[in-house]
């Protein structure tokens, strides 16, 4: 090494420095450098002519171990092909190249290097050289693949998380840096297509309504340099609408100034719908219970009109007469079922439990559309023949279905399909809820299908909202959907839909199977038989004790009409006052449950104080399943449901005295 760098040395001005000073350098360098001759460069290859102490450090080989063998002895299995075949063909072609390989010490541990490679030749010798300055870049390597698995612990754990992790630039584009995988899952972009706004931005996937509002927060953000939170909604690349919540901070550069936005979006849309849910069942609870009131004052309004219209029509002495009482009876009747339905629409009216066939129900509901549906309309309906019972009414589950397919019908004015089908569904208690009402258990699920018009977005939040209706007038009370949807509350069931405007609407009823325990629904095999008269009294003294003087006006009335002896009291403590007069021996109390004061409840304990035996009938206006828990608690056996016949109110209070006959 000494000679050849003494024949490149030439003491002149402008020549290369001498050789001792070169070879001090050479031996004081941490940089290891190897000089090998420049023949062969294919295997076994080229020979070590010199290695500077360096190499010995790096490699624990000292000088003499190594001259004359070749420096590949340093690769190994780990060493890459490719950077050995790129330092191959280099040398080959006489070209200097710089490779990183990894390589073997004495002790067999690894390290990492960069080799700066170059040919060169002699001008005294004449002879070809090779020379390789290698650096230790272990540490530098270490790092970079601790680097690299922190980012790939990071893409896990991004990847795993349930929305984005972003970084955009604050250049007045919000330009996206970076995009985590939970892109494709939120907005249905994969993270390439927003990154450097390559297909789409942020911004442009922002419902249109939201965006300004996104815009001004980010903006009092960015000014504030503070942290935000908000929620909006996203149109994904597929189309369906997200909400999604979004929380992020400005982050300043070194200068201070802000670079960049960083934070996380998430997907919040069933939180949003269950909180959407809440509220509206929610108001509808409150409207309910303001319904059941007005409820109950109209069938104390009702009661009088329907059982004087009977009364009046047997005495009625013309025809025009008798037509308009059938007016007057017809009107009080419809004015009636009017009142039920917000009755059901407010308490559900629980009805029986028994166990209901679904494919049962269908054929009814199937034979009933074959009867009416149009032609432009095809049915298709599919139901398991084996599908589990569900518990509850059929009178009442027939008029939840019946609305569900007035409505699809309505939809599709120019014909289409209405589809229904049936399947069971268990709803384990670890799933999260469709619904707010949804509880854990067996349900059987029940989809109305229609290929109509749809429901536009902003109407879908006032459907079940009473008397709502885009019908026109006269064509219908808005209390169809809210109707069905309280039957099912009562019944523990939930109902979903889902709509998309100009596509159709699918409406999804969960109604909870049937225990083994519940009896079939009755059947009507045979025809009623020939209608029996109405019994008549024998003089028994009958109490009624109701706070509407029409009501006890009426009743008084209809029962004297019949053979009854009759007292009236306007509440509880005028009824308990006539029990105490020793001259007030009555068979019968019909009393009101919904009383102010003494209520219907509290008198009915007294009146049975004062006599066990006494035979009772409850009324009410509204009944409640409590209502009638109550009364049965205190011995009534019967109850009657305001407005009622006068048919009904004879054989009611004939079946509750001989009940209590001796």
């Amino acid at each position: 090494m000494a000679q050849a760098m003494r024949s490149v040395a030439q003491n002149k001005p402008g020549a290369a420095p001498p050789s001792d000073v070169l070879g001090a350098a050479v031996e004081r360098l941490n940089d290891v450098v190897i000089v090998a001759e420049g023949h062969p460069v294919d295997e076994p290859g080229p020979r070590i002519l010199f290695v500077n102490p360096a190499f010995e450090k790096m490699t624990g080989y000292t000088s003499a171990e190594v001259v004359g063998r070749s420096p590949r002895f340093l690769r190994g299995l780990d060493t890459s092909k490719s950077e050995q075949q790129r330092l191959d063909e280099a040398l080959h072609a006489r070209k200097p190249v710089r490779v990183e390989l990894l390589n073997y010490r004495k002790d067999a541990t690894q390290f990492w290097v960069e080799i700066a490679a170059t040919a060169t030749s002699s001008p005294s010798s004449a002879g070809e050289y090779i020379v390789f300055i290698m650096r230790d870049i272990t540490e530098r390597k270490r790092a970079e693949a601790a680097l690299r698995e922190q980012e790939r612990s990071m893409a896990t754990l991004f990847s795993n998380l349930p929305g984005m992790a972003y970084r955009c630039s604050n250049d007045g584009f919000w330009t996206m840096e970076f995009a985590s995988y939970g892109c494709r899952d939120l907005t249905g972009y994969d993270p390439d297509a927003i990154i450097g706004n390559r297909l789409t931005t942020l911004d442009e996937i922002i419902d249109p309504d939201d965006r300004k509002a996104v815009r001004d927060l980010k903006t009092r953000s960015l000014d504030r340099g503070e942290a935000f939170e908000l929620t909006y909604r996203i149109r994904t690349r597929e189309g369906p609408v997200k909400w999604v919540f979004e929380r992020g901070r400005p982050v300043p550069g070194p200068d201070g100034r802000v670079r960049c936005f960083e934070g996380f979006i998430t997907d919040v849309t069933e939180r949003k719908l269950l909180e959407f849910q809440v509220a509206q069942n929610q108001r509808l609870e409150s409207i309910g219970t303001l319904a059941g009131g007005i409820a109950h004052d109209l069938n104390n309004v009702f009661a009088p009109i329907m059982m004087a219209g009977e009364l009046l029509s047997d005495k009625a002495s013309d025809n025009e007469s008798a037509q308009l009482l059938e007016v007057i009876s017809a009107s009080a009747r419809r004015g009636a079922g009017l009142v039920r339905q917000i009755l059901l629409f407010a308490r559900g009216m629980e009805g029986q439990r028994v166990a209901v066939a679904p494919s049962a129900l269908l054929a009814e509901i199937r034979a009933f559309l074959d009867s009416t549906m149009p032609k432009s309309i095809r049915i298709d309906i599919d139901v398991p023949a084996d599908l589990p019972a569900i518990s509850g009414d059929p009178t009442q589950l027939h008029q939840v279905l019946l609305n569900l397919c007035v409505n699809a019908l309505d939809a599709m004015p120019s014909g289409g399909r209405l589809a229904i089908s049936a399947a069971p569904m268990m709803l384990p208690p670890s799933a999260p809820r469709p619904h707010p009402d949804a509880v854990p258990g067996e349900f059987i699920r029940i989809d109305v299908a229609d290929t109509g018009c749809g429901i536009p977005d902003i109407l879908k939040g006032q459907i079940f909202d009473p008397f709502f209706t885009t019908k026109g007038v006269g064509r219908g009370s808005g209390l169809g959907l809210s109707t069905a949807r309280s039957i099912v509350k009562a019944h523990r069931g939930f109902i979903t839909f889902t709509s998309a405007e100009g596509s159709g609407t699918t409406f999804s009823v969960f109604l909870p199977a049937a225990s083994a325990g519940l009896s079939p629904p009755a059947r009507d095999g045979q025809a009623k038989a020939d209608i029996v008269p109405l019994p008549r009294g024998r003089g028994e003294h009958i109490l009624v004790v109701d706070d509407e003087v029409s009501v006890r006006l009426i009743m008084r009335t209809t029962l004297e009409n019949f053979g009854f002896r009759v007292s009236t009291a306007a509440d509880g403590a005028e009824a308990v006052a006539l029990f105490r007069n020793p001259s007030g021996r009555f068979n019968l109390a019909l009393v009101d449950i919904q009383m102010p004061g003494l209520d219907g409840g509290k008198t009915i304990v007294a009146l049975r104080h004062l006599r066990p035996d006494l035979a009772v009938v409850g009324a009410s206006g509204s009944p409640t399943s409590e209502d009638r828990e109550h009364a049965a608690a205190n011995g009534v056996r019967h109850f009657l449901e305001k407005p009622f016949s006068v048919e009904t109110l004879i054989r009611t209070v004939h079946a509750a005295m001989a009940k209590t006959a001796p």
